[in-house]
């Protein structure tokens, strides 16, 4: 998937979304039904600006920081009083490299990241321990919207990346080790930091 030099920017305190992630998403400031529209008549894609948490939560007076995952419009209901609920579904990452205010909502200039494998077989083995942690720790801490067993889920994920991301996206609560994980070129680097972060040791 051709991801564009430029992409609509949604601020939001705390907020971070991962590759293959799918986060539900209520619009209903001016500015974002501008940029939806925008999105609807274009690619359909946009990002999730993640908020610096030290700064004030209002989005004018907020750094948007550097990394995010582009996001595709998979679902869009719009509601009669011009407000609308979509589904955003994570793509690719990418880097915000500049910011501009020439439209009502922000649009970031962004280049793609790449993941790379050193160790293969290492990843195989971090895969398996990931798994191992949240069947462990965290199956009472799953989206209760998510009718699967955390097993389940986790059986049918396809590939380390997709399991690394989930993990992410729904056991991370730490902006700076979403933007750590999103950072790191090296799938390697990303699974010691999230089995550090989520095994407790």
């Amino acid at each position: 998937m051709i991801i564009p030099e430029k992409l609509p920017i949604m601020g939001l305190p705390g907020t971070c979304l991962f590759p293959g992630g799918k986060m539900p998403l209520y619009i209903f400031e001016s500015k974002y039904r501008d940029m939806l529209n925008d999105v609807i008549s274009g690619n359909r894609m946009f990002c999730i600006g993640t908020l610096s948490q030290s700064d004030a939560s209002i989005e004018g007076g907020s750094e948007i920081l550097p990394y995010s995952t582009a996001g595709l419009l998979r679902a869009c209901v719009m509601n009669n009083d011009g407000t609308a609920n979509l589904i955003l579904e994570g793509v690719k990452k990418i880097k915000i490299i500049n910011i501009e205010n020439n439209k009502p909502y922000k649009v970031g200039e962004v280049q793609t990241l790449e993941t790379t494998i050193n160790d293969f077989e290492k990843i195989q083995s971090s895969t398996d321990q990931l798994k191992a942690i949240l069947i462990a720790n965290y199956s009472d801490r799953i989206d209760p919207n998510i009718e699967m067993q955390l097993n389940q889920i986790l059986k049918n994920l396809e590939s380390p990346e997709d399991t690394l991301y989930f993990a992410a996206q729904h056991f991370i609560s730490h902006q700076e080790i979403s933007q750590k994980l999103l950072s790191l070129e090296s799938l390697d680097e990303q699974f010691d930091l999230i089995i550090k972060m989520l095994d407790g040791k």
